[in-house]
């Protein structure tokens, strides 16, 4: 086993009823209950030869901070946070943490030596040591096998196809809405009564909307449009609109990604995970791994000020691959998901970046 796979931790910090606070890399691992190796290959793809949880910071090639940043923010409990650190800075071993939620919270000052990941997060203002997290979610080819085929539908035309099934709205008074919410938000930060960190103040369902509205007039390619009013269709079947979701995935070539409350689209990650390809609309997205994973040969992205971009970006993709490479690069798709951004992919990629990065 190598140093990248024997992590410390320090199981005082868990509480009962906390786990979704837990650090991820340490889930697998650390629950209620025993955890069987099945249980972890099933729900995580990961096994007891992974990873390692030793007991002992010296026997560790990276200490994980147990809980989030949130956690330890929320409940006034950064003292326990910051001993933790010290005690592995003295040791002389790597300090991986994460950062929750939709809009994540700031990293306190004096720890530019940890390695931070998190989902939600901007380009522009990344820290040195920030990586940005893929969002996890079960494996399609589970749940979706039947679809995830690379082949185009057979009455395909010779446009690139272009998929979304989602919500999104360009009315005014939702706009409204939503900008008087983000000021709502934002404010309470700056008063100091919101930890969550302010967010622009732009609707991402009108941001989806125009973007759409740029696909659908251009005669560069053909759109297959599933447009919700709400998350999920409101009330409707889950089980339902998951199908409809992975249905319109699998129909088309490309899939319109743009971000959702947080600066990151979950749909990003499915996309790959179908072997289709993103068409990202990015608003300072930071992705993970970048520059190691060559994204802009990979994907298709266009700035978000620059919308009436897209169809040409897509054509060119399109073109530069032609039919028979397009399949190629679903492909390839699928594999980058699998072996970099997947739960067990993704950490064992990060594990072995940080050890090196600390050598």
């Amino acid at each position: 086993m190598t140093a990248a796979q024997s992590i410390f931790s320090d199981r005082s910090h868990y509480r009962r009823g906390q786990r979704m606070e837990l650090a991820d890399i340490l889930r697998p691992y650390w629950k209620d209950a025993p955890f069987r190796d099945e249980q972890r290959r099933n729900m995580y793809g990961v096994s007891s030869e992974d990873f390692r949880v030793v007991d002992k910071l010296e026997e560790a090639g990276i200490a994980v901070l147990p809980m989030t940043w949130n956690y330890y923010l929320k409940r006034g409990e950064m003292a326990q946070a910051l001993a933790f650190i010290q005690s592995a800075r003295r040791a002389g071993r790597p300090i991986l943490s994460y950062v929750g939620g939709d809009e994540g919270v700031a990293v306190p000052s004096g720890c530019e030596d940890v390695y931070v990941v998190r989902a939600s997060g901007f380009k522009s203002r990344q820290r040195e040591r920030q990586v940005a997290q893929p969002v996890f979610f079960e494996d399609p080819a589970r749940t979706h096998g039947d679809l995830t085929t690379h082949d185009r539908p057979a009455n395909a035309p010779e446009r690139p196809l272009v998929g979304f099934c989602g919500q999104a709205s360009a009315r005014v008074l939702k706009s409204a809405w939503d900008v008087s919410r983000g000021w709502v938000r934002n404010t309470a930060h700056g008063l100091g009564a919101r930890l969550e960190e302010p967010q622009p103040l732009y609707p991402p369902g009108l941001l989806r909307a125009q973007a759409m509205r740029a696909l659908e007039k251009s005669p560069l390619v053909e759109t297959r449009f599933i447009v919700r009013s709400r998350y999920r269709a409101g009330n409707a079947s889950a089980e339902r609109t998951s199908r409809e979701f992975y249905e319109n995935m699998a129909g088309a070539d490309y899939t319109l990604c743009l971000r959702g409350g947080g600066n990151f689209s979950k749909r990003f990650y499915e996309t790959l995970a179908m072997a289709r390809i993103p068409a990202l609309v990015d608003t300072d997205c930071l992705l993970p791994f970048e520059p190691i994973l060559p994204w802009d040969a990979i994907i298709v992205r266009a700035p978000a000020a620059q919308l009436d971009s897209l169809p040409q970006r897509i054509a060119d993709h399109f073109t530069s691959a032609g039919l028979a490479g397009l399949a190629g690069r679903k492909r390839q798709c699928r594999k980058i998901w699998e072996d970099w951004l997947s739960f067990a992919g993704f950490h064992r990629q990060l594990a072995q970046w940080i050890c090196r990065k600390s050598s």
